[in-house]
């Protein structure tokens, strides 16, 4: 193992909000608590990767239109007071948190110097089980 210079090295950011909505996948709707996260990097140098507060924010602004709704490819109506969301693709975790990236990277990619380097999208663990997916830059 080789000596560890700056140029290995990168700050990272991670924040983390809690939100709840539905989707409905393989035609079940159903409702989660979700926990969304996203990891920002910067140079190893910088005084703040980016405010913590503002990332918070950014992630809560992604997810509100979906809070109070259930996400669907398919509009079924109402379902126990939630409204459908329609969207182009089954919206699987896999999905969600794919959508998440894209508009968490049209913000941060507009601040130079750092870069979205993670996005993760958790089942909360109301119940028996917790998933998690996460996007991540190779």
């Amino acid at each position: 193992m080789g000596v560890m210079t700056e140029t290995d090295l990168l700050m990272t950011l991670q924040a983390s909000i809690h939100a709840r909505w539905g989707h409905r996948v393989d035609g079940l709707v159903h409702t989660h608590a979700w926990k969304v996260s996203a990891t920002i990097e910067g140079d190893v140098e910088c005084e703040k990767v980016f405010p913590a507060d503002d990332l918070e924010q950014l992630l809560t602004d992604i997810v509100t239109p979906w809070q109070g709704t259930f996400l669907t490819h398919e509009d079924v109506g109402p379902w126990k007071g939630f409204v459908p969301l329609r969207w182009e693709n089954e919206p699987t975790v896999e999905e969600i948190v794919r959508q998440v990236w894209i508009a968490a990277d049209r913000v941060i990619g507009r601040h130079d110097g750092i870069r979205l380097r993670e996005v993760a999208l958790e089942e909360a663990s109301e119940f028996d089980r917790c998933r998690v997916v996460t996007l991540r830059r190779a």
